[in-house]
């Protein structure tokens, strides 16, 4: 913020300057009236003085109030930085658990997610040595303990995502991946992390 602050104190600094121009200018003027209209050269000074000081204050204030204005967009600017880089590093963490760690989330995420239980699951590339034919037998059989059909597969076709999964059937699919589940809690994240780092 130490530049913003320099740009700010230049831009007062060039109003000061200019405050000085236009009383300077006004004060030439007044002096030549005043050699061609002796008598009325006091009222005529006083007038444009006058204008002269509230021409410089307003444009003063437009100076300062443009600076302020710039100042709040950059310090929003940097805010919403530092946001996006705390919603990366948590997706970084993320894709960083350990693959029991891991495992045991989706398999809790699939067991609240799975409507039949004969739902095609989608997964990432990246995700295929620890979302495996094997781990998905568990969950079926899981399953058939609930009553469901127990009748899971994993998709031959991957699809980007930072983990998760998406559960297709016939007619829907259910987006289960975290960068879904990220982007649907943000705004309300949002909030609670500028509290939290900005204490507002």
């Amino acid at each position: 913020m130490e530049g913003i602050a320099k740009i700010k104190e230049t831009i007062l600094e060039e109003a000061n300057q200019e405050k000085e121009k236009i009383i300077n200018e006004a004060k030439t003027q007044a002096k030549e009236i005043e050699a061609r209209y002796k008598s009325q050269a006091d009222q005529i000074l006083g007038s444009i003085l006058e204008k002269a000081k509230k021409a410089a204050e307003e444009k003063k204030r437009r100076i300062i109030s443009m600076a302020e204005l710039e100042n709040r967009k950059a310090l929003l600017k940097v805010k919403q930085e530092i946001i996006d880089e705390v919603f990366e590093k948590a997706k970084e963490k993320i894709k960083a658990l350990p693959d029991e760690q891991y495992r045991n989330l989706i398999a809790d995420m699939l067991m609240r997610s799975t409507v039949t239980g004969n739902e095609e699951v989608i997964i990432s590339e990246s995700d295929r040595q620890r979302i495996t034919p094997e781990f998905i037998q568990e969950i079926n059989k899981k399953l058939k303990d609930i009553g469901k059909e127990g009748n899971l597969r994993i998709s031959d076709v991957s699809r980007d995502m930072i983990g998760g999964f998406i559960l297709k059937s016939k007619d829907v699919e259910i987006n289960s991946t975290f960068d879904s589940l990220i982007k649907m809690e943000r705004e309300e994240l949002e909030t609670e992390i500028a509290k939290i780092l900005f204490e507002e």
